[in-house]
């Protein structure tokens, strides 16, 4: 379960699992903003599922605070180490390719393969906490059936 926020608007420190249904219960479904972005994210991770390479799903930013229209979406895909982007099929290579994933959904879509390593992964998940004014919160960790 998500914990609740901090007065500043911010999950507390550190990545919190969610489910689809807990996700847009708390940040997808409030405006139209946060329901039209949802949509573009269950897009993205269903294209990427597709794949059959996709292991996990981080999501920070502007999204999972209490802010009514965030800006747009930032996430980070975690892939299996055979994973390619040659062998992406035309519909799923605009997740992978990060101009193509900003101006097809409002995204800042990373990915990376799960080779990276734990520490590797650590340090990006702590740099993803960071927010542009310096102040520390939370990020999610999509559950994945």
């Amino acid at each position: 379960m998500l914990p609740d926020l901090t007065p500043e608007g911010y999950l507390p420190v550190g990545v919190h699992s969610a489910n689809w249904d807990e996700l847009q219960l708390r940040f997808g479904r409030a405006t139209s903003r946060r329901l039209w972005l949802f949509r573009e994210l269950e897009s993205i991770v269903a294209l990427a599922a597709a794949t059959k390479k996709l292991r996990r799903v981080f999501i920070w930013g502007s999204f999972v605070t209490a802010k009514p229209a965030p800006g747009d979406l930032d996430l980070l895909l975690v892939m299996s180490d055979d994973f390619e982007t040659e062998q992406v099929d035309a519909v799923s290579r605009p997740v992978f390719d990060s101009t193509r994933a900003k101006l097809s959904f409002e995204a800042d879509v990373f990915w990376t393969r799960a080779s990276i390593g734990a520490e590797v992964l650590q340090i990006w998940l702590e740099t993803y906490q960071t927010s542009r004014d310096l102040r520390k919160r939370g990020i999610v960790e999509l559950e994945l059936p």
